[in-house]
């Protein structure tokens, strides 16, 4: 959620809160009652929609962050068997492509660590028998050729969750827009019908229907030492 959504949303618990310390007030009018229920129901959608959407992103994240280790680990198995081989074999030129640490491909952008792997393994071609020498095995290359396939899925899966979190918070931003009428247009107004014969539920329920905005408050709070700071000095 946004910082905007976020005070919305707290206001709409607040508010639920100080209801449910009333049932009698609120059961005394059917359509009261409806609307606080309904409310209550809102807040549980609203809130199961964000966190599914956050344990979605995390669970990807990490996943890609888990196959990134591993292809970066296994390429570096590859370039250091290709830099002894090029070493004893005389090939510069091989010799200067693999003089990489383990940390120079964690460092590497994520799309490049994928072209970087792929052109690790075709090094590897032709001279299987000689990197085996050097103690790099068949299935080693093969695996690096693989786990470059499974970050390369586990990128597009990110980027995938990134589309739905998008998604989900519109349909918050819905929800909450939804709850917003609700209190708008109908709690607002049955709570107003107890201004007189119960103001002190009333002056309650306004207060804890109000919106705080606590980034708004700091930001005005810090203008106002800014100001008096300005003012001394002068």
């Amino acid at each position: 959620m946004t910082d905007k959504q976020e005070n919305m949303f707290s206001m709409f618990v607040v508010l639920y809160g100080f209801l449910s310390k009333f049932p009698d007030i609120v059961t005394s009018i059917p359509a009261f009652k409806r609307a606080f229920e309904k409310l209550g129901a809102l807040i549980a959608e609203i809130k199961e929609v964000d966190c599914g959407r956050e344990s979605i992103k995390s669970g990807k994240s990490d996943l890609k962050s888990n196959k990134k280790n591993e292809l970066t680990s296994a390429m570096f198995i590859i370039a250091s068997s290709l830099y002894t081989y090029a070493d004893e074999n005389n090939k510069p030129e091989i010799l200067n492509r693999v003089d990489k640490t383990e940390n120079y491909y964690k460092r590497m952008r994520d799309s490049n660590i994928i072209l970087e792997a792929k052109e690790l393994v075709k090094l590897t071609t032709g001279i299987e028998t000689e990197l085996l020498d050097q103690g790099l095995t068949a299935e080693e290359i093969a695996e690096a050729a693989t786990l470059a396939s499974e970050f390369e899925n586990a990128m597009k899966e990110v980027g995938s969750s990134e589309a739905e979190g998008t998604a989900a918070t519109k349909s918050v931003y819905e929800l909450i827009g939804e709850a917003k009428d609700l209190c708008d247009k109908q709690l607002n107004v049955h709570a107003a019908k107890f201004s007189k014969k119960n103001p002190e539920f009333y002056n309650q329920y306004l207060s804890a229907s109000r919106i705080i905005d606590t980034g708004v408050r700091h930001e005005k709070k810090e203008e106002t030492t800014s100001t008096e700071t300005t003012t001394a000095t002068s």
